[in-house]
């Protein structure tokens, strides 16, 4: 292009001379504009990542409770199944000493202990079919503990079951025969102790279990009479 003196005008003035437009008439993009379409994007981007941080953070939490709430029914199951099954038979160990059919007592290493039937035998195995059941809580962790020998209840030689965590307490309080009922009791904390015999259960147990964050959780188990 010429001036009116015949020169060439540079591109530059060009684009000066059309306010700032190039010569196909588009507008090239400013840095300031760069920098605040990149600030949006970043921000668009963690708003974003936030949100998806959330939601799985949301769906583990949810899955932890499902499998804890799931974990506190099998346990309550397995030990309904247990007490269902208790016997009323003491009898003797190796070395003659006397093992009673239920043991409860709280503050001790077992809080319960007692003879069960009904031992599953899917292969047939010659075996008897009673068991020695024991729970105990130790380090948060509440085991189930089983004796193939009924009457060697040692802990050397139990199969131990991890059934529950986060468990802080374990309480079992014993109706014992001849009680007024379960409202009036007299409910007591050991058995057989002075109100009960080696071979004779109780009418009821209560079993109270605290759970951290949960609080206590109480189940009223009566067992069958005669047993």
């Amino acid at each position: 292009m010429l001036n009116s003196a015949g020169s060439a005008i540079k591109p530059m003035a060009a684009a000066h001379a059309f306010g700032g437009l190039s010569i196909n008439g588009q507008r090239g993009i400013s840095l300031l504009e760069v920098l605040v379409a990149s600030v949006i994007m970043a921000t668009i981007a963690m708003l974003a990542f936030g949100a998806l941080d959330a939601s799985e953070r949301s769906k583990e939490v949810s899955e932890e409770k499902m499998q804890s709430i799931q974990q506190f029914d099998r346990s309550w199951v397995m030990l309904e199944n247990d007490l269902r099954n208790a016997l009323a038979y003491a009898g003797g160990d190796a070395n003659g000493d006397l093992v009673h059919a239920m043991t409860v007592s709280y503050g001790d290493e077992y809080s319960i202990v007692f003879l069960r039937a009904g031992r599953a035998n899917p292969l047939g195995f010659p075996r008897t079919e009673l068991a020695r059941v024991g729970y105990r809580l130790e380090d948060g962790v509440l085991w189930r503990d089983t004796w193939v020998d009924p009457y060697n209840p040692d802990i050397d030689y139990a199969r131990q079951q991890k059934i529950m965590e986060n468990v802080e307490d374990v309480k079992v309080s014993v109706l014992p025969p001849g009680a007024k009922g379960y409202k009036e009791g007299p409910w007591i904390e050991e058995w057989p102790g002075r109100e009960g015999s080696p071979d004779v259960l109780p009418l009821a147990l209560e079993i109270t279990i605290e759970i951290e964050g949960r609080g206590e959780i109480t189940r009223l188990f009566s067992l069958t009479p005669g047993k």
